[in-house]
């Protein structure tokens, strides 16, 4: 079976924790996001991946080689994936597909079933299936109606509040056969969502929905970063590393501690969980609370850190505080007894003098 990542994406929305790693290779529980999608496929019986590649396309070539630490086989497609679209980007490898295949987007974190996808895909006899997932908000996404088959009747992409007609969302992971992408043409901008469905609806090909229960999230903002950290906690996310039953309790009673390697901790004070990179230091009565912290990092003591994001090789001084939703970048240092307001970014290689106080806009 082979499959194709899309990896091409600069990851805006992340942004100042995309300066340096492309979206894909932010870490999430200390692994790139993209490993837990190749190892999904790698369950389902993929054999041979095509990793479409852009932005910062090095860090990820590099970390993943030719596939086999993971299990399987994996070529990267380079060029000007970006601007062809999803679409226009797959075709350039289509011509080395021999049969059904996935295409999966690097950066969803998900326990959808991929073999059941493909298998329910066949059993249609579809062109192109597309996972769907339900959500409050449907209006980030592409959204479908099926019929009673669950063939997809209607797509429309981002839809305006008013526009939503249907809460099941595109989740970025589909079955197609190659023909498909005669569809596609060559060497142009064609986007899956706003080209190639609609088209196939027009020509009324055989589209269909897989809408599935099991947990889906496309991590496009800090929050929902960290709402993925916590429902990894709950139970809520599932982790081939990470055994969640017992760590529940500790949400409520406390606070879940997970640590990578050579972590020096002097028994911080922890609300909801801390996500903790390599060669993180942290001193005396340090308080966190809900947030994810990357490698190298130095917290001093006294400091107070609230459902924030800290990037890699940060230096936070005695007694800074920083207040929910903020995002600090890599390389920077913040200075003693300062504080950094909710929702602030502070961009990579930044320094913040003591006792200054950084606001939101």
């Amino acid at each position: 079976m082979q499959a194709v990542i899309l990896a091409g994406g600069k990851g805006t929305r992340l942004l100042p924790l995309t300066v340096y790693r492309p979206k894909p290779m932010i870490p999430f529980f200390n692994k790139p996001m993209m490993e837990y999608i190749v190892n999904a496929l790698v369950n389902a019986g993929v054999e041979e991946i095509f990793v479409l590649v852009g932005y910062l396309k090095e860090r990820i070539m590099e970390y993943f080689g030719d596939g086999s630490d993971f299990g399987v086989e994996i070529h990267y497609s380079n060029g000007e994936n970006i601007k062809l679209g999803t679409a226009g980007a797959t075709k350039k490898v289509v011509d080395k597909i021999e049969d059904t295949f996935i295409v999966a987007s690097s950066d969803v974190l998900t326990n959808l079933d991929i073999r059941a996808l493909y298998e329910y895909h066949k059993k249609k006899k579809a062109l192109a299936t597309i996972a769907l997932s339900q959500v409050e908000d449907p209006t980030q996404y592409g959204i479908a109606i099926v019929d009673s088959e669950n063939r997809i009747i209607r797509f429309k992409e981002k839809p305006k509040p008013e526009e939503a007609f249907s809460n099941l969302v595109n989740a970025g992971i589909y079955v197609f056969e190659p023909e498909a992408f005669d569809l596609v043409p060559k060497g142009e901008n064609f986007d899956f969502s706003l080209n190639l469905f609609p088209k196939m609806l027009e020509e009324k090909l055989p589209l269909y929905g897989f809408p599935f229960k099991e947990y889906w999230n496309d991590v496009g903002r800090p929050s929902s970063y960290l709402q993925a950290t916590e429902d990894v906690f709950l139970g809520r996310l599932r982790l081939p590393q990470l055994r969640t039953e017992s760590l529940k309790g500790n949400l409520e009673y406390g606070g879940s501690l997970y640590s990578g390697r050579r972590c020096q901790i002097r028994n911080p004070s922890i609300r909801g969980f801390a996500v903790l990179g390599d060669n993180v230091k942290i001193g005396r009565n340090v308080k966190i609370e809900r947030s994810v912290i990357f490698s190298n990092v130095t917290i001093e003591e006294g400091a107070e850190i609230y459902e924030a994001i800290i990037g890699e090789n940060v230096y936070i001084g005695k007694g800074v505080i920083i207040e929910s939703g903020s995002v600090i970048g890599d390389n920077s240092v913040i200075e003693d007894f300062t504080k950094i307001g909710a929702n602030v970014k502070i961009w990579t290689e930044s320094r913040i003098g003591k006792e200054s106080i950084i606001l939101p806009d």
